[in-house]
């Protein structure tokens, strides 16, 4: 599956899920995009709720050996995405703080360098708007490669054995590609 030939066996993909949930409709996202994207990649997906809350004074004595995988995974990896809900108009506190670990040390966290992709599906018309907004704002300043056109599908109610429905696999997988091809040009280039 995939439009893309595969990039080789080094190629690592982190994907990071906002959501706890099982039923999750940006699980399922997540879950499509592991589907599609397995031939390309290598994928990486980090249980994000065995990260603890961001404490400066934990970080001091080591980081804890979720947050370690955690990082370990996005500096093994060329692209990030981020599939995330919206809560109360921003982002779930499950995923940022595990943004707020990866940014760590300030300024040369394990997202510099990184290519990433935000995408939010939502059974609202807005598809995630501000919680992508949001994540845009806060990837912006972590890494100089991020893909700013971000994907929202909206109106997703039912799930298809665990995946997406089709209609909304259809504006994913363009999106993928289009991802993937911004992570192999140059960090100064932006669409």
């Amino acid at each position: 599956m995939g439009a893309s030939p595969p990039m080789g066996e080094s190629d690592y993909c982190t994907i990071l899920v906002g959501s706890l949930r099982k039923g999750s409709l940006n699980r399922a996202a997540a879950r499509s995009a592991v589907r599609y994207l397995h031939n390309q990649f290598t994928i990486h997906q980090p249980d994000l709720s065995q990260i603890p809350l961001f404490n400066q004074d934990l970080e001091e004595l080591g980081d804890p050996e979720a947050v370690t995988r955690l990082k370990d995974a996005v500096d093994e990896s060329k692209l990030v995405l981020c599939f995330s809900p919206e809560y109360n108009y921003s982002t779930p506190g499950l995923l940022k703080n595990a943004i707020d670990w990866l940014s760590r040390p300030f300024r040369s966290g394990s997202l510099v360098g990184r290519s990433v992709g935000i995408a939010s599906v939502t059974p609202g018309s807005r598809g995630g708007e501000n919680a992508r907004e949001h994540l845009l704002q806060t990837f912006g300043v972590l890494t100089e490669h991020l893909y700013r056109v971000t994907l929202g599908i909206p109106g997703v109610t039912e799930l298809d054995d665990g995946f997406l429905p089709e209609h909304a696999e259809q504006l994913l997988r363009p999106w993928l590609d289009d991802v993937i091809k911004f992570s192999t040009q140059d960090p100064h280039i932006r669409p």
